[in-house]
């Protein structure tokens, strides 16, 4: 194994898993106290610019203010979000199997700072906890530990999800059916001739909408290929996972347009990007699987069989 040994070690996915709960209330925390930091300071802010002079009174009463919300509501939470990551970070990295995926996973899983960045510097540890972490870095001097996942076939194949594609065929039925009842209460009472022309391009472009949805659905050429041997796209075609690197999952989030999934990688033909939010596939699965197919070829397994 190395010179490393333990009794028994734990995967990634069950040390991210256990992650995302340990993390998930501190995250929370933080968010809720940041707004009730930064409420007050605004308020104050705006009292000081817009408002009456203030008085020396009303400067300290003021200020104690922002000093209680940045204790209480900042501070303290910032704080517990601190400990509870380096108790799981100590956790994780001395009981996991392979230390460099768990190192990539936690990043790409918001679990953990990227190791010397800011909010890695300023994260609230003591001299015991930075000592052990010191230590625990000791376990990235030697190569990865490849664990096979035998429930994970030679061969995936990921296709458009017909669940997601049919909610969107759906909803073009719906705008289809409002546009055309707009344009037929727009004829039947001689309304405006704006409504009489965006009427029809709301139903036109539900139905554009909906022909390229079915297309997707009875495609049955799969939009992403993962084996033991490489990764096959329609931007790339066939690559040997030795020809991919700094590939990533990344989420956005748009807003009122939903969240965006994509997976991103650099090859020997430059940078590919690829959406997968509409894919029957989520980002962990597809992290796991990446993992695990490349965990393979480098280990040999590479056949078939």
């Amino acid at each position: 194994m190395s010179s490393y040994q333990k009794a028994s070690l734990i995967s990634v996915d069950e040390a991210i898993s256990k992650g995302r709960k340990m993390l998930l209330f501190p995250r929370i925390l933080m968010v809720i106290g940041l707004f009730y930091f930064l409420f007050p300071i605004a308020m104050v802010f705006t009292a000081f610019t817009d408002g009456p002079a203030f008085t020396i009174k009303e400067s300290l009463i003021c200020a104690v203010i922002i000093l209680f919300c940045f204790v209480v509501c900042f501070y303290l939470p910032f704080l517990f979000w601190s400990k509870r990551t380096t108790r799981w970070k100590l956790w994780a990295f001395d009981n996991v199997d392979n230390v460099h995926e768990l190192k990539i996973a936690a990043v790409n899983a918001n679990l953990c700072p990227a190791y010397g960045t800011f909010m890695d510097r300023i994260q609230i540890q003591s001299d015991w906890e930075r000592k052990q972490w010191r230590k625990l870095l000791e376990r990235f001097d030697f190569p990865d530990i490849f664990k096979d996942d035998p429930a994970i076939p030679y061969k995936t194949e990921v296709f458009y999800s017909k669940v997601r594609l049919t909610l969107y065929i759906l909803f073009g039925l719906l705008f289809v059916g409002i546009g055309c009842g707009l344009e037929y209460l727009a004829i039947k009472h001689n309304g405006d001739l704006s409504l009489k022309l965006i009427a029809p391009v709301i139903a036109i472009v539900a139905i554009y909408a909906m022909v390229i949805h079915m297309k997707r659905m009875l495609k049955k050429q799969p939009e992403l290929v993962l084996e033991n041997q490489g990764l096959t796209t329609h931007e790339t075609g066939f690559l040997n996972w030795d020809e991919i690197y700094n590939e990533k999952v990344t989420r956005t989030d748009r807003g009122k347009r939903g969240i965006l999934y994509t997976f991103n990688f650099q090859h020997p033909g430059g940078m590919a990007s690829i959406d997968i939010s509409d894919l029957n596939i989520s980002k962990a699965r597809l992290e796991r699987l990446i993992r695990v197919y490349q965990g393979r070829f480098a280990a040999g397994l590479r056949s078939y069989i």
